[in-house]
């Protein structure tokens, strides 16, 4: 696992260079005069809906989206009462150039009402469940042409049943990286960072380098590319013309955690390709194409040699190798993403994934559908936002051939957080009213867990080689479970520019088959910072 240490000398490694980069990005916008006086952003779960609120034409499938905002207003009064309930900790607004740092700290304490629970021989307590979170953030702005941002958090924690479960099974903090036990066992240290640079040189290019996450859809899940997994490197570009933006990423994912373990030579790693052709067929109508490519960056010899190909360099959608030098079959996913305008701030919108297609009842019939529907200020309440979710995916759809190649990261799924062989239906709302905000999210789920040494195709991690059924292939087949899942969440606003806040919440969630059933009830009360996203909806 990797060490609080080692995890921030990773964070400066790729800041590092970030900086680098923006060395003569500064120069060349040293040019920068008052017509850029304003602010470079992006949009965050908690205000996505604007940009589905805003009456302007902007491409939407590809999140984080940028944007030019205007600056914060100047305070006045006393120094402790502006930082800590108007603006941030360190705040530069001049023209052309504007930097935002916060230290963080975000503390919560709850309790479970699965107080003991029981791994092999050993008896788990997880009654109090909390998080000790310090940490910092750093965003800016050169004129409208280069955005930036860097962060870091060191972690102590405890957590519900369910969660524990999923952090000992995968040896991963969900959305996160891996940790180390503290205390007699029953707590995780574990931290995390991430930068990024934007370079807009134009309306027309976009350049993204960064080490975090993207997110690729309309909807709250997505079966293209989510943000579930943890952060990993990256380099994206887009090419804007009229109705049409054509992005093409490069990324690195980790196989598995587990492999570090024991091999001075770190982790099993795999390059991917990701593309998006977004086209904007009408005012209110855009559809879109994707592609992910997946290739094993070694072989798994004694030296582990390179097994990629000069096909990774290809910015062309279908235009790459099919194997890697050692002939291992790359996966290969195409997808469409559909977005229709229905009425002002009210959406439909919808996703399809084909890995593989064939008959409706074999094996390698390997697809997925979403449909939804989101709406903004409904009943016109501003601020008042919902969503409503489909989604299903069949058996084995992101398993590959490989192991090696499966669509996962650092031991979890790169799309969807329920792997595959599922049904989910959703529904997630947020109001904010003043200073107060408010969230509450339910879902079910029906899927076939697997048993034993049989691949039913709910666990993605598996190769395609062991899968358990071939004919009559169905989506739940396996053991029949369902999960049945609420969230509530309750804040006070103390400084809008920071999102420190008091925050309470309540987790309800029940699974269960013929042969296991766990029920979780979860609440909290904390002191809470930042804007990240630290949702355990799964």
């Amino acid at each position: 696992m990797q060490s609080s240490k080692l995890i921030f000398a990773s964070a400066f490694f790729y800041l590092r260079y970030l900086l680098v980069l923006l060395l003569p990005l500064v120069i060349v916008c040293n040019t920068c005069r008052a017509q850029d006086d304003v602010r470079l952003r992006t949009y965050n779960s908690y205000d996505e809906q604007k940009l589905y609120n805003a009456d302007t034409e902007l491409h939407t499938i590809w999140k984080p989206v940028i944007y030019t905002d205007t600056l914060l207003p100047v305070k006045t009064g006393p120094w402790f009462n502006r930082k800590f309930f108007q603006e941030h900790l360190l705040q530069v607004q001049t023209p052309g150039f504007n930097i935002y740092g916060d230290f963080i700290v975000d503390e919560y304490i709850g309790k479970s009402s699965r107080y003991n629970k029981r791994i092999g021989a050993k008896v788990i307590n997880t009654k109090m469940p909390g998080m000790d979170t310090r940490g910092y953030e750093i965003s800016g702005n050169i004129g409208t042409k280069v955005y930036f941002e860097t962060a870091f958090y060191e972690n102590q924690a405890k957590f519900g049943g369910y969660i524990d479960s999923f952090i000992r099974q995968y040896k991963v903090i969900p959305g996160l990286d891996g940790y180390k036990n503290i205390g007699d066992g029953t707590g995780f240290d574990f931290s995390s960072s991430s930068a990024k640079i934007t370079y807009i040189p134009n309306k027309v290019l976009l350049f993204d380098l960064g080490y975090g996450k993207n997110f690729i859809g309309d909807g709250y899940r997505s079966l293209l590319l989510s943000d579930w997994s943890y952060n990993y490197p990256y380099f994206r570009a887009s090419f804007t013309f009229n109705k049409f933006q054509y992005s093409v990423m490069w990324s690195q994912y980790i196989s598995d955690v587990n492999t570090h373990e024991n091999n001075n030579l770190g982790y099993f790693r795999k390059w991917a390709q990701t593309y998006v052709l977004d086209w904007k067929t009408t005012k209110n109508l855009s559809l879109s194409v994707f592609e992910s490519v997946i290739w094993p960056d070694q072989t798994h010899d004694s030296i582990r040699q390179k097994d990629i190909s000069p096909s990774l360099l290809s910015p062309l959608i279908f235009a790459h190798g099919s194997q890697s030098p050692s002939g291992v079959s790359n996966y290969d996913m195409v997808g469409f993403n559909a977005k229709y305008k229905i009425a002002a701030r009210t959406f439909a919108y919808g996703q399809y994934i084909i890995n593989e297609l064939g008959s409706s009842s074999s094996w390698q019939n390997r697809t997925g559908l979403q449909l939804g529907l989101r709406s903004g200020n409904i009943f016109n309440l501003e601020n008042l936002n919902v969503d409503i979710e489909f989604n299903t995916v069949r058996p084995y759809t992101y398993q590959g051939n490989s192991s090696d190649v499966n669509y996962t990261n650092t031991n979890q799924p790169l799309a969807h957080p329920l792997g595959a062989n599922f049904k989910e239906g959703i529904f997630v709302a947020s109001y904010s009213y003043k200073s107060f905000w408010f969230r509450a999210e339910a879902f079910i789920a029906s899927y076939g867990a697997d048993t034993g040494a049989a691949n039913y195709g709910h666990n993605i991690f598996l190769p395609l080689s062991t899968n358990s059924v071939t004919d009559n292939v169905s989506t739940g087949q396996g053991i029949p479970a369902k999960i049945y899942y609420g969230d509530l969440r309750i804040a006070y606003i103390l400084n809008a520019a920071t999102n420190l806040r008091i925050e309470a919440g309540f987790t309800y969630r029940r699974e269960s088959s013929d042969i296991f059933k766990y029920t979780d009830k979860i609440i909290y009360i904390g002191i809470r910072m930042s804007f990240r996203s630290l949702f355990y909806d799964f």
